[in-house]
């Protein structure tokens, strides 16, 4: 998982899984990516959560399976 914003601030993000954090990534909205690796080993419902301070002007996240 790929995180990104720019503008101002920092953005978070949490990934959940069976009600259970799995991975939290924050990034400094400058630009820069900040990359993490997330497995989900059980089926169901995969929940984002996302949050920022001072209000980024825009983030992405990217989510992709495994090669």
């Amino acid at each position: 998982m790929t995180l990104v914003c720019e503008g101002v601030g920092k953005a978070f993000l949490t990934v959940r899984s069976g009600g259970n954090d799995l991975v939290e990534l924050g990034a400094a909205c400058n630009g820069a990516k900040e990359t993490t690796k997330v497995s989900v080993t059980d089926p169901g419902m995969l929940e984002l959560r996302t949050s920022s301070v001072d209000a980024p002007l825009l983030y992405a996240y990217q989510l992709a399976a495994p090669r």
